[in-house]
Order: C-alpha cells, then sequence, then structure tokens
C-alpha cells in the first residue's frame, strides 16, 4: 500500500509547464467565451433561489463571476486594452 501512494505521489507531484497562450485564438472566439460566461452568470443569478433568499451570491454564482471576469480580462487583452468595459 506504501509503494502505490509513493509511486502515486511521484506521479502526481511533477509540476507541469504551465501552457503558453494560443497565438491564433480569434477575436471572435474571447468574444465568444465572454458573451458565454456573462450570459451563464446573470441566467444563474436570475433562477437561483439561494442567490435571491439571501440576497447575497452564492458559492456557484461566486465562481460564474470569477469564470465571467477572467473571460473578461482575456477580452481586454486580446483587444489591446482599448475594447468598452462589457
Amino acid at each position: 500500500m506504501i509503494t502505490l501512494f509513493r509511486v502515486y505521489q511521484s506521479v502526481n507531484s511533477a509540476p507541469f509547464p504551465p501552457t503558453p497562450p494560443c497565438p491564433e485564438k480569434s477575436m471572435s472566439s474571447v468574444n465568444d467565451a465572454l458573451d458565454n460566461a456573462r450570459f451563464t452568470y446573470e441566467q444563474h443569478m436570475r433562477t437561483c433561489r439561494q442567490c435571491h433568499a439571501d440576497a447575497a451570491p452564492c458559492a456557484v454564482a461566486k465562481h460564474l463571476l470569477r469564470i465571467y471576469n477572467l473571460a473578461r480580462r482575456d477580452h481586454l487583452r486580446t483587444a489591446g486594452g482599448h475594447a468598452s468595459g462589457a
């Protein structure tokens, strides 16, 4: 059992190199990701009973907002920082 754990530990502890940004990422795919993230977040906020009952975002809403913010940041990077805030 200890041997199996050590093999698992040695295989899973190796750091993976970060994936470089994709240079051929088109502006439309970045816009699609931003629109999709915004739509998903807004739809969740409209339909989540917990968000409405507590008048505060639930854990899922916080996660979706984080995804939306990352997509917005990626959109601004791709546009060179000259895009209007969505």
